[in-house]
Formats: structure tokens, sequence, C-alpha cells
């Protein structure tokens, strides 16, 4: 099933949107009047907070804004074993994220994101590229609902998977909407949208059979229900169906539908209140994932499925973290559908002073296919199907809106049935200039990707 926007129309369609968004903010930027996004929803409180927490104010525009320079540094395989021969490089990627909220009346926000990013490698020419996120969205924050609605393109050269280690462009188009009934005070439902439209270019490192292996269209509808007995803890339970289809004919064998229930919970802080006064923060969601294929002659699949990520105040300076993640993925090889991929990892920081923290993470993951896949998928028979991650990170805050901070990571990446393995390792500088920005919490669900 197609969307109803092609990359060109998007492109269009995101020029006049800006040109209308521009000539709001320009005309609403001049009226000091304070008008924030409320109703009786956690949702709704949720994005008074994000207006609240604005760092830059002109009138009712509220605005987020930071320079962004990462991964400074040298990589000794940037393409971590793919090929016989590793190639090591030194890199730098430089980015300028913006988040603009305008508050149009009290219960009407328009929110704009856009973060365009140059990336540099020193001597692996073709890997040097322009990325740009743009997202708009519009919020209706009502007494008992919460209604919002959106798009947003993407244009990235990315990190394919840990399945194929190489950069591929990759464009998303996507539309997504959802609506939430405050029910009660501690009820409330919601039924989520989504459409994504995948595109893929030539990665030009002999993967070519990514383009038509993985371009495809999704479409996905969530059925939430969610219980907050108090202002920080929220539980939900989630059904999901949705629809992948394939744009390319020799991919068609791929199509398939997948039926998901979840249940967990989410920890969040008080409004206004920081996670590390709360002590606690994150979530967990957890179920069981159908994916049936349309073509009879594929095997279908089904799996316990989920992600974890919780921080938890250990000692008055020290963080703990646990991440955990299991889930389907579509393959890029040309003849196999899809597999199921893991990753269990954990990690400690410890505050050394006011404005150092120093931090140790470790990450173990792997994946696996379904039979059919590894016998006729023109899968390699000996893949590197395990990876392993030390990373070590030191933050220093500079000032209030000025952030500096230095990592290493090695890694090990191991063959299934031959057990070799390909060591990487990386060193690099990054640093941060002005306000984060980030996602509004809402609702949200959970796809095979």
């Amino acid at each position: 099933m197609r969307l109803p926007m092609n990359a060109n129309e998007g492109l269009r369609k995101k020029v006049i949107f800006s040109i209308a968004v521009v000539s709001i903010i320009a005309w609403q930027a001049a009226i000091a009047n304070r008008a924030y996004g409320q109703g009786s929803t956690w949702a709704g409180a949720n994005l008074q907070q994000r207006l609240q927490e604005a760092r830059w104010r002109l009138g009712s525009l509220r605005v987020n804004a930071a320079f962004s320079l990462g991964q400074v540094g040298y990589d000794s395989d940037i393409y971590s074993g793919f090929f016989t021969e590793a190639v090591p490089d030194f890199s730098f990627s430089a980015s300028v994220p913006i988040q603009a909220l305008l508050p149009l009346k009290k219960q009407i926000v328009i929110e704009v994101f856009d973060s365009p990013q140059y990336v540099y490698y020193l001597e692996t020419v073709n890997e040097r590229t322009w990325n740009n996120l743009f997202r708009g969205q519009v919020h209706f924050a009502l007494d008992r609902f919460y209604v919002q609605a959106g798009g947003s393109l993407s244009n990235i050269r990315l990190r394919m998977s840990d399945e194929l280690l190489v950069n591929v462009r990759q464009r998303e188009d996507s539309l997504n909407g959802s609506i939430l009934w405050q029910v009660s005070e501690e009820t409330s439902l919601a039924l989520l949208y989504g459409g994504q439209q995948y595109r893929y270019g030539d990665p030009g490192t002999g993967a070519e059979h990514i383009v038509a292996a993985l371009s495809r269209n999704v479409q996905s509808i969530d059925f939430v229900t969610y219980l907050q007995p108090n202002a920080r803890f929220r539980y939900f339970l989630d059904g999901q169906f949705a629809g992948y289809d394939f744009t390319e004919p020799s991919s068609a064998f791929k199509d398939a539908r997948s039926y998901g229930i979840f249940g967990g919970f989410e920890l969040a802080p008080r409004v206004g209140e920081l996670l590390q006064a709360a002590g606690v923060g994150g979530s967990i969601r957890l179920g069981y994932m159908r994916v049936n294929m349309n073509d009879p002659q594929r095997l279908d699949g089904s799996a316990l499925v989920g992600r974890i990520n919780l921080s938890l105040k250990l000692l008055k300076k020290t963080e703990g973290r646990v991440v955990y993640s299991r889930g389907y993925q579509f393959s890029g090889y040309s003849g196999a559908t899809f597999y199921l991929v893991s990753s269990l990892g954990g990690g400690v920081s410890e505050r050394v002073s006011r404005r150092t923290t120093i931090s140790y993470d470790i990450l173990l993951s792997g994946h696996s296919y379904p039979a059919e896949n590894v016998e006729t998928g023109n899968i390699p028979s000996d893949f590197y199907g395990r990876y392993t991650a030390h990373i070590f990170k030191i933050d220093i805050r500079l000032a209030q809106n000025l952030g500096i901070g230095f990592s290493g990571t090695l890694a090990r990446r191991k063959r299934v049935e031959s057990g070799q393995f390909r060591d990487v390792g990386t060193c690099s500088l990054h640093l941060v200039y002005g306000a984060a920005t980030g996602m509004i919490p809402s609702p949200v669900g959970s796809l095979l990707r």
C-alpha cells in the first residue's frame, strides 16, 4: 500500500509548510502573551512541561537550539569487518538541531524540528555526506482529549544494521497521528496511526541489493490502555497490527502482516521534576509478536519481544542502568525475509565532581535467521552474528549551555560458525553548545523494522 506522498511531493509540502509556519511565527512573535498547551491529560501535561522548559522565548514562541560536534576522532575500521581488510579513518560530524514550539491558543501548539548534519571522513571520500531530519507536528491539548498529527522527512546516510555493516542512504517519509482520551484521573485510552515510506540508495560498497531488498511501505495501528495510579508510574497494554508492502517486484515475497500485544510500564518524573531527583526512570515494554508472510511458501515467525531501558540512582553520586531489546528486523539480503536480533547491556556512571561524570557500559548482541533463510536467502554461511562492546565515557559540563565529552569503544564481532572475530576500536570527542531538543513524551507504538 503506497502512502500518498513521494519524495518530490514531500519536499514541496515541507517548503510550503515551512513558509506558513514562518509567517505565523512572524505574527505571533510580536505578541507577548502567555499560552500553554494544557488540558487534563498526561500527554497534555508533558506538552506544557516542554513549553515551560524551552531555553529561549520570544513572545509566544519557544525555541531550543544547539550546535553539536560529534564523533571527532579515529575508527580502526569504519565498516566493522564488512570487508576483508580493515578501513581505518578519521571523521567528524556537525549538526544544528532546532526545535520551535508555537502556541496558537491555550490548547493548540505547533511544533517544528529540523536538524541538518554534515559528516566528514578524511580518507574515505565516498562516505562524506549531508543528512537532514525534518519533523512537523500539531498538538491539541483539550480538557479530556489529546490529539497529535504530523509527519517527517528524513534523508540520512546511516549504518544499515548489525547484519550489513555498510552506510546506506535511507529516505523516510512518514505520517502519524494519535488520539488520547483521559477517561478518568487514572485511566486513559489511545489510538495511534503510523505510516512510513522507506527508500534506499546504492551504498556503492558491493551491497547494491539493499535498494530492492528493503524499500517498503509500512502502515500500523495501535490501541493502548493506560493506567496511571500516581504521578510517577504509568502502566499500559498495547495491541498492534501492521502491514509491510515491498515496492520492488523482486522483493514482493517479503510482504507481511504483524500482530502484537505488549504490556509494561513507564517510570516518569512529576511535571517539572528531573529524573535525577526522582531516582529512577525509564520503561519496560514486553510482549509477543507474530509475523505472517503473505507468501504461503515462506515461513511465518513468532517470538517474545520487547525493550527494557531503566536507570536507577544507586548512591548519591552513582547511577546504574540496564538495557535490553529483542525483536524482528527485515533482512537486507536479497533472498531472506526477516531475522531476530537481541541485545543486552548495562552500565554505571559516577559523578566525580559537580561538572564531571565518568561512565562505563557493556553491550552484547546477536541475531539469528529462520532455517529457510540460511539455506536459500543468499546469507553468507559464516556471518558476523555476535557483537560485544565496551564503552568508556567522560562528560564535562563547562557551562550551563556547553558540554564536552570523550569516549572510547573496544568492540569485537564474531562469526557464528568459525568463531573468527574482528576487533574494532574507536576514540572520539563530542561537544554540544546550546539547549537540548527532544521529542515530546506521548503515546508511542512498536514495530517490526
